[in-house]
């Protein structure tokens, strides 16, 4: 524990320049949850905590037992923070059970007009030592703060549904169109006649000196304005609030193609190396980059449900 909070001091006075190191072998048992502090605004050290913890559990490959034990540890934090949490299993055609998890504030029934996503397996065939800490790990951390923090507005938490996706990363070395985002496609196939209005998707949003650069071939132009709305609002970098002029394949595109205006956040990662790597691990994530993601997302949740009301 002392080591977590002197590495959060270290991490604070200047974590988006220098790196840190946390090591040590992952363990299956569900870890510590560290000093997580009720503050009234969003904590980007309770989601480094967070990350940390969850990283803590080793490769999280879909229907493996780290798996499980991350799901009993974001079931157990989002209804601490007063959410009502529903796992969904589904098949793949090879046998393989996955798991998607969802959050609702309020009354269950209901459909959410937004809903903010991740996914939360990692990648297999890396390597015993990766974790996913910015590739599945910082999104899975940021959205349990966001629970925390909008369960303090219940009337705005009641428009979002949290969901933590299974399977977004495909079995072979890249991903196509019929392999991988398996979390994503059930959902949009199961809920297609009840699809929420905007999606906001988080992917690899903690790293130090990250750009987050949303996919303009991705992005429509409802949710571009209410991006570039956003970064202006809360006076953040254009240079590090950017776009890529592309298109990415992750869990934006099944919702993106059934109509719904949506929004994936997700670091410019084809740079540095690590993607998909053991270099992607707890050195290079940042609570400044985390709370920097967090108020990013709360902003854009008051802008939609503005537009909801």
């Amino acid at each position: 524990m002392k080591r977590l909070v002197f590495l959060l001091a270290l991490l604070l006075t200047g974590c988006d320049d220098s790196p840190s190191a946390i090591e040590g072998k992952p363990s299956v048992s569900l870890p510590n949850e560290g000093e997580l502090r009720q503050t009234t605004e969003y904590s980007g050290e309770n989601a480094f905590i967070h990350c940390h913890n969850i990283c803590s559990l080793g490769p999280r490959p879909s229907g493996s037992e780290a798996y499980q034990a991350q799901l009993e540890y974001l079931s157990k934090h989002l209804a601490a923070a007063g959410w009502q949490v529903t796992p969904r299993s589904f098949s793949l055609t090879n046998g393989l059970g996955m798991t998607n998890l969802h959050a609702t504030f309020g009354v269950q029934e209901a459909t959410r007009p937004i809903i903010i996503t991740c996914h939360i397996d990692t990648k297999i065939g890396i390597g015993p030592n990766f974790v996913g800490a910015d590739d599945g790990a910082s999104a899975a951390a940021a959205m349990l703060e966001l629970a925390r923090i909008l369960s303090s507005t219940p009337e705005q938490a009641s428009q979002v549904e949290l969901i933590f996706f299974d399977g977004e990363e495909s079995f072979a070395p890249r991903m196509t169109e019929n392999d991988g985002l398996y979390g994503s496609r059930y959902e949009v196939q199961r809920r297609r006649n009840a699809l929420p209005r905007y999606q906001i998707n988080l992917d690899m949003v903690g790293a130090r000196n990250k750009t987050i650069a949303i996919p303009l071939m991705d992005t429509d132009a409802v949710m571009l304005q209410e991006y570039e709305k956003a970064i202006t609002e809360l006076g953040f970098s254009e240079r590090r609030w950017t776009v890529h002029h592309g298109s990415y394949m992750d869990d934006h595109t099944p919702f993106l193609e059934a109509g719904v205006h949506s929004l994936n956040l997700i670091t410019d990662f084809l740079r540095g190396g690590w993607w998909h790597t053991e270099k992607d691990a707890m050195d290079r994530i940042c609570p400044n980059s985390l709370r920097e993601s967090g108020e990013m997302t709360l902003q854009l949740i008051r802008q939609l449900t503005a537009k909801t009301e």
